[in-house]
């Protein structure tokens, strides 16, 4: 048995008025925040295709992971994306405001190696298609120093979201049983 610690951080445009919504970590088998934050989350804002994504995973990387290899504690970082980031390195030629990036935050390669560096599982969601070279970027990152094994795809039918708890609960416990048993 194993206890998570979950929060969710939802981003959106970097324009945007509420650019980032989150809460703090909650302890499993009290999941009821969790469920209903994301539950809350709507679509809105930006003037392009692309959203924050960087700004996002600047906040995630940002809070107080548990730290030590030696520490028997699985660190994750589930994302459901559903539109890319900007930059070429997410946008492959979608509608983007700051093909360069974002001024206030490092490079999606930056993060994707900060996460892959610190040996935090990232999981992706392929929400709708319009990620998916994205997501082939991100994997080819890992794949090219080795590390496919932190890095898995989930696939969820953007029409039916409720399923996705249970889609996190299975590759948690994937990644337990691989990384830790």
């Amino acid at each position: 048995k194993y206890r998570t610690n979950p929060r969710p951080e939802a981003y959106r445009d970097y324009t945007d008025s509420n650019r980032f919504d989150s809460i703090d970590f909650q302890q499993t088998p009290n999941l009821a925040p969790v469920e209903a934050k994301i539950a809350s989350q709507q679509t809105s804002g930006g003037g392009d295709t692309c959203e924050d994504v960087q700004g996002g995973f600047d906040k995630a990387l940002k809070l107080s992971w548990r730290a030590g290899s030696s520490s028997r504690t699985a660190q994750i970082v589930v994302w459901i994306a559903d539109t890319p980031g900007h930059t070429p390195f997410c946008s492959c030629g979608c509608d983007d405001e700051y093909p360069g990036g974002l001024p206030d935050v490092p490079s999606m390669e930056s993060f994707i190696h900060q996460i892959k560096n610190r040996e935090i599982f990232l999981l992706l969601s392929d929400f709708t298609p319009i990620v998916h070279s994205m997501l082939i970027s991100i994997e080819a990152i890992y794949k090219r120093k080795k590390k496919e094994t932190q890095v898995k795809r989930m696939n969820l039918n953007s029409a039916d979201t409720s399923s996705l708890l249970n889609q996190v609960r299975q590759q948690v416990n994937t990644i337990i049983a691989s990384a830790f048993m």
